[in-house]
């Protein structure tokens, strides 16, 4: 079968798989408020942030999913219920989708949209210096966040109905859960337990995820060549059960697949590298570290 076919038949295959995904992360997440409100103490405290905190980024990656519409089919489910999880991690599914695709078209780094996340870090010195820019950045790439992809209109877009709407629902969502934190618990749970998680764990793992699979080709980079010219480039990473859930759900360690056919379903990505491999397409994706393996090198060589 040629390569176009075989892309034919990955591109087709419209299932919404993504349903279990989806209802994993929510159940766990009840679950946890229910240990929060019945057994109120530090080791509940502590369970319920850092668990929230994960299931609020598998949320943002069900987003991604949503951006590149292959989430739920058919295409207003996705649009749906990509909305509705986008409003409750503060995004707006259109300009999240408009900010992702100039990712994608991005030919070299310094007009990759998403470069602010790994560019500085891999201009640091290895070693402590780089360390310092991965954890304490986090607080810069926020507020870039918040102007690309937040309740406001990106710089220089043109705000339409449906944009509004979603940035409405954000409001809207956000309002909600304060509300039922105040009326059910108190209203400092909305922050401690809902925004803090998200703005920690939630941002710092998506953080560290896009610096591992963009910024790892580049690690030994040639000192003389600069970095902004260099091509947007990914890697395939190795993860088990574990780093499959917490750090790539959706597979999304399959990130030069990805790349490679973004419209290709998250759930054949796995056979899209596979069949990349095959036909010597791979030309960034030789090398398949683990998630820890990939951020020794990127940090420390």
């Amino acid at each position: 079968m040629t390569l176009q076919k075989s892309l034919a038949a990955l591109h087709g295959d419209r299932r919404n798989i993504a349903w279990l995904d989806i209802a994993t992360t929510f159940l766990i997440l009840a679950v946890l408020i229910y240990i929060l409100v019945q057994r109120p103490g530090p080791w509940a405290y502590a369970l319920a942030f850092c668990g929230i905190g994960l299931m609020q980024y598998r949320i943002v990656i069900a987003c991604h999913e949503a951006v590149h519409k292959t989430l739920l089919f058919p295409l207003w489910l996705n649009e749906t219920v990509g909305g509705v999880q986008c409003a409750l991690v503060g995004v707006n599914l259109l300009w999240y989708r408009l900010q992702h695709l100039a990712h994608h078209a991005a030919h070299d780094i310094g007009h990759d949209a998403d470069a602010y996340i790994y560019e500085p870090i891999l201009r640091a010195r290895p070693g402590f210096p780089r360390l310092a820019i991965w954890i304490f950045g986090a607080a810069g790439e926020f507020v870039h966040k918040l102007k690309q992809k937040s309740i406001a209109a990106p710089a220089n877009v043109k705000v339409d109905g449906r944009a509004r709407l979603h940035s409405a629902g954000i409001v809207i969502v956000q309002a909600g859960l304060f509300a039922a934190c105040t009326l059910w618990l108190s209203w400092w749970y909305y922050f401690v337990f809902w925004l803090a998680p998200l703005l920690t764990i939630a941002l710092f793992l998506n953080r560290t995820r896009v610096l591992l699979e963009h910024g790892f080709p580049h690690e030994a980079r040639l000192k003389e060549s600069p970095l902004a010219l260099e091509p947007v480039q990914a890697i395939d990473v190795s993860a088990g059960f574990l780093a499959r859930f917490f750090i790539a759900p959706y597979r999304m360690n399959f990130h030069f697949a990805h790349h490679s056919v973004p419209s290709i379903p998250h759930y054949r990505n796995h056979d899209l590298s596979r069949l990349l491999k095959q036909k010597k397409n791979a030309t960034s994706a030789n090398e398949n570290p683990s998630y820890f393996q990939a951020l020794r090198r990127v940090l420390w060589t």
